[in-house]
């Protein structure tokens, strides 16, 4: 892609690759924008919508495009706003044709199935000519968590770990390696790939999109690509993917009454469920102390629906909670907000 459009330092550019057909013969394309700096740099990819309803970094990347000058571009930016078309124009995770999770398959495959062949091009075109990548993501729904960093590979390195720091986001998840995954296989190709994790599914907030844009200029202004100062967490919040939800004990419907990264005690009302046989009423309770880190927003449930997930970081169990963030190029340190509060209602 890069040798066939021939950048020229300060320009920005759009395009198309075109990868198949679908049944009514209308193209199956991969969009991009590239923006070539005007300085030596590293070439950095942002994505979004492999899954076709985590629209958020849609959004995000659109900000960054429309913002960034590449004539104060050091290095080259280059933009993959729909990575998965066919399950974006069905406002669905995945194809429901193919019903394959993209986020499954990488590198793909160019003789495989269309989602297969997808994942397989933009894997080749884009992924695997960057340095680094940031790659988008919303919660699945009915899901929301706060914002993190999704962490999916085994052993990361060091370049991994900083670019996971840079954002400047306040949490960060850990889960078990999943083969097929973008980061995963993108960290087998020594390049490092993290994923934002923003917002919920099917929903644009001008919040989440703030904090997905200032995510990736933080990014940008550590490795050196603009002349700006990252605005740093100086410690993250590590969570696990094993983490508990409280689970309905029965049927209704549920409202919430709490807010993501709220601190609750146990005891506190997280929200009521409603039947809607009698229109009774019962309070939900938090069954620990802690901080909010994720909210279904599916309000009909049953036995064992997830409604919002608490994680505890009481005193004894807060220092295995926290990583402290190493010391970046370009970065100005500000106290993680989620652990002021914290620290404020333990003392």
């Amino acid at each position: 892609m890069f040798d066939e459009l021939k950048p020229r330092p300060g320009t920005k550019v759009s395009g198309r690759i075109t990868i198949a057909e679908s049944a009514s013969r209308q193209d199956i394309c991969l969009y991009y924008f590239g923006l070539w700096g005007t300085e030596k740099g590293p070439t950095l990819l942002l994505n979004a919508a492999v899954h076709g309803n985590e629209v958020v970094g849609v959004e995000v990347v659109r900000k960054i495009v429309d913002e960034i000058d590449p004539n104060r571009l050091s290095g080259n930016l280059v933009v993959v706003p729909i990575v998965n078309p066919m399950a974006f124009t069905s406002g669905l995770r995945w194809d429901p044709y193919d019903n394959i999770d993209m986020n499954r398959i990488f590198p793909g495959d160019p003789e495989g199935t269309m989602t297969e062949r997808v994942a397989h091009s933009f894997f080749t075109t884009f992924a695997q000519r960057a340095d680094y990548i940031l790659d988008l993501h919303s919660a699945e729904f009915p899901d929301e968590l706060i914002p993190h960093i999704r962490i999916r590979v085994d052993r990361p390195t060091r370049p991994y770990l900083d670019l996971v720091a840079s954002t400047g986001i306040n949490a960060v998840w850990k889960g078990p390696s999943v083969k097929g995954m973008l980061q995963t296989q993108a960290f087998q190709d020594k390049i490092p790939c993290v994923t934002i994790e923003i917002g919920a599914a099917g929903v644009i907030t001008k919040a989440d999109v703030l904090i997905g844009t200032t995510a990736v200029k933080n990014v940008m202004a550590v490795l050196g690509m603009i002349d700006e100062k990252a605005s740093i967490s100086d410690r993250q919040i590590l969570l696990q993917s094993n983490e508990a939800w409280v689970r309905s004990p029965f049927g209704g419907i549920f409202k919430p009454a709490i807010s993501l990264g709220q601190l609750v005690k146990k005891g506190d009302v997280i929200g009521d469920i409603i039947d809607p046989t009698s229109y009774k009423t019962e309070d939900i309770e938090s069954p620990l102390s802690g901080i909010v880190t994720g909210i279904s927003h599916q309000p009909i449930v049953r036995s064992g629906t997830r409604l919002a997930m608490v994680v505890d970081f009481d005193r004894n169990h807060l220092k295995r909670h926290i990583i402290r963030t190493p010391k970046l190029p370009n970065a100005l340190y500000r106290p993680n907000e989620y652990l002021v509060a914290l620290m404020k209602a333990l003392s």
